[in-house]
């Protein structure tokens, strides 16, 4: 009798406990919310709303005073795609893209590598690589100006090295070769700081066993980081490469500081582009539609990245 009895108190334990685990969760699920209550009008009103309303001018007709004139449809896109300004702003995005993202993932993660040893001083070290996450854009900027100009430090360095001839030879925010890789150099160097913080706490994270276990079986220093570290960190490289892909496609900041689209448009990004269509032209039509581009063409982007995610990335 009692074997049964205990039996009973046990079946309606189990839904009593179900009820308080259930109710639990929505606690934490209506805790969750709570939290997220005050950003959120600033979401709606600062990213949500904006966006809509740019998209709705890309299909419109808007005067210099914002307000819509006329309903066009999709004759905006058609009517972009035959500017040769907007078509420059394009390749220059996709040139500056394609030589910032490599530099933006090599160059920390090899500061990361270095950085990961254990030697005397490597906190000195450690701290300089993380500095330039807490020097502003504009002030990066304006360093960079003075060093690169003809009678600059670069120039001077070069000279020494033996490089150049003359140390005034290169105006490297004036020529049309040097001018968009000079802006590259600038924004590695200005995001580098948090990527190297990313990178480093990832690369010290690799467990000591597989490190030791293949120096056991005669791997070198490359290859245990190929074949073991590079994959153990492979979600942190990804998060990485897909932010620095935002940031080249987005970028305008260097370009509004150093050079303003010059020379001959030879550094005017698609953003930048926007700037200068929809703020200082005041053709809200051209600018929102080009934003819009510019939000599709980072979209594409990061899509296809993610299709690398599956195959590249280890979770393990």
């Amino acid at each position: 009798m009692a074997i049964f009895t205990s039996a009973a108190k046990k079946t309606n334990v189990l839904p009593s406990l179900t009820r308080l685990s259930k109710r639990r969760k929505r606690i934490q699920t209506f805790k969750a919310y709570l939290f997220l209550a005050p950003i959120i009008p600033f979401i709606l009103a600062f990213d949500y709303f904006p966006f809509i309303r740019t998209f709705i001018y890309s299909l419109s007709k808007v005067n210099s005073r914002g307000e819509i004139v006329d309903f066009v449809g999709l004759q905006n896109y058609i009517n972009i795609f035959g500017r040769k300004d907007f078509i420059n702003s394009v390749l220059v995005t996709l040139k500056f893209t394609a030589m910032y993202v490599p530099l933006a993932i090599i160059c920390p993660l090899l500061l990361a590598l270095i950085a990961s040893r254990k030697k005397p001083f490597s906190s000195v070290y450690q701290l300089l690589y993380s500095i330039p996450m807490a020097v502003s854009m504009a002030a990066t900027c304006l360093i960079f100006e003075n060093m690169l100009t003809r009678n600059g430090l670069l120039n001077y360095i070069l000279s020494l090295l033996g490089f150049m001839s003359n140390s005034t030879d290169i105006n490297w925010l004036g020529d049309a070769t040097w001018a968009l890789p000079s802006l590259v150099m600038v924004s590695v160097w200005t995001l580098m700081g948090f990527d190297f913080m990313l990178l480093l706490a990832a690369v010290r994270n690799v467990p000591q066993d597989l490190s030791e276990s293949a120096v056991i079986d005669g791997a070198g220093y490359w290859t245990k980081t190929l074949k073991i570290t590079i994959p153990m960190i492979s979600p942190t490289l990804f998060f990485v490469t897909c932010t620095q892909i935002i940031v080249g496609l987005t970028t305008i900041a260097p370009v509004m500081i150093l050079t303003h689209g010059d020379p001959l448009g030879k550094t005017s990004t698609l953003i930048y582009y926007v700037y200068t269509t929809g703020f200082r032209s005041l053709n809200y039509t051209v600018g929102s539609t080009a934003s819009i581009i510019a939000f599709l063409l980072t979209l594409v982007f990061l899509l296809v990245n993610f299709l690398y995610e599956k195959r590249g990335v280890v979770y393990e």
